[in-house]
């Protein structure tokens, strides 16, 4: 195992990811090639949570070497550089990325730009791109750096799935519907949804959650889980970002043969599985960087970042003033957030940013 997360850090137990633990490794020297940073501001979500229970089955665990049997959490935010030898890079240098749940992290960067650099340590080669490209930023309030750090990817994975519906010919629905609607992921595919105007878009959120949602002005119906069985039975598209099977299997079961596309995104009730067959067509998995890969081939570079670039500048005032960000201070407070998020005690809609350094 090659060591790439160093000083505080916490660790995942993979057979049941509620367990963590912490340790303090110390920090490495710095060879040529390498780069040290200090994570410093992080976001908590439900999306994590969907890191550690996917970390086996789609590569997560990765991206961040950790002792066996453990791992180590993926986040995204901002770290900045602490020692580097690679020419180009300054102590305090502000990068945008895919940062573990840790105080400090090595890189292997051959060359950095004006725009950033890409982390090419052997452990990460073949993972997706998206994950291993850093952003220089320049510092900026705190307040927009959470907004990036809670929303930004999770914005690009709502755009991906509009635009990929929008390429199927939304599978002749007429309605998209999005369970765990309040999530932040689901907010971002609303929004993108409704802004394309070609189905009607309705959301799945809890009871105490449906105030929230429907204040969004994103959805043209909210329903409750208890609701299921009040979705319109007309051709329809359904999105999971929940991994609720129950749920699932109750959407199946109304819409029949009007479900015409099932995909899974997240998954908030990671404890929740079984193989019971559904009713209708099988859930397929939606994976966000395969899609966005696929995207940048058919748009090219310049292309994919200016039409998403475009559609966060439209988004952002529309949740500016929608969340209540918490921000904590610490692993040792993180550590407990993130438990709290794995165990289904704080919901989706949560804006949790972390300051590590």
């Amino acid at each position: 195992m090659t060591d790439t997360v160093f000083g505080r850090r916490m660790l995942i137990t993979r057979g049941n990811i509620v367990a963590t633990a912490r340790d303090n490794p110390p920090l490495p020297d710095i060879r040529d090639g390498d780069v040290l940073f200090a994570v410093h501001r992080v976001a908590l979500t439900a999306n994590n949570v969907t890191y550690a229970a996917a970390g086996e089955m789609l590569g997560y665990w990765r991206f961040f070497p950790a002792p066996d049997g453990m791992g180590l959490l993926p986040v995204w935010g901002f770290g900045e550089v602490v020692e580097a030898g690679v020419p180009g890079f300054e102590t305090g240098d502000r990068f945008y990325g895919y940062w573990p749940l840790a105080t400090h992290l090595l890189v292997r960067a051959p060359a950095v730009n004006d725009g950033g650099f890409s982390d090419t340590a052997p452990h990460r080669q073949g993972l997706a791109d998206i994950y291993n490209r850093y952003l220089r930023v320049e510092p900026r309030a705190a307040g927009d750096e959470a907004l990036d750090a809670l929303f930004r990817p999770l914005f690009m994975t709502g755009w991906l799935i509009d635009s990929f519906l929008g390429n199927a010919g939304d599978f002749g629905a007429e309605q998209v519907i999005l369970s765990s609607a309040s999530s932040k992921t689901a907010m971002a595919a609303a929004f993108n949804l409704s802004k394309r105007g070609a189905v009607q878009v309705v959301g799945l959120t809890s009871a105490a959650n449906r105030a929230f949602t429907e204040s969004l002005g994103y959805y043209d119906r909210v329903l409750t889980y208890d609701d299921v069985d009040a979705l319109e039975q007309r051709p329809s598209v359904f999105v999971d970002f929940a991994g609720d099977r129950a749920l699932t299997h109750a959407v199946h079961r109304r819409l029949g043969e009007a479900l015409k596309h099932s995909a899974i995104v997240g998954m908030t009730h990671w404890t929740e599985g079984g193989d019971t067959p559904l009713p209708g067509p099988a859930p397929t998995l939606f994976f966000a960087p395969a899609v966005a890969e696929a995207t940048v081939a058919r748009l090219g570079s310049a292309g994919f970042a200016d039409v998403t670039g475009r559609a966060w500048t439209k988004f952002v005032p529309t949740v500016r003033d929608k969340l209540a960000v918490e921000t904590l201070h610490g692993l040792e407070a993180a550590e407990t957030a993130y438990r709290d998020l794995a165990a289904g005690r704080i919901g989706g809609a949560a804006a949790i940013v972390v300051e590590l350094e």
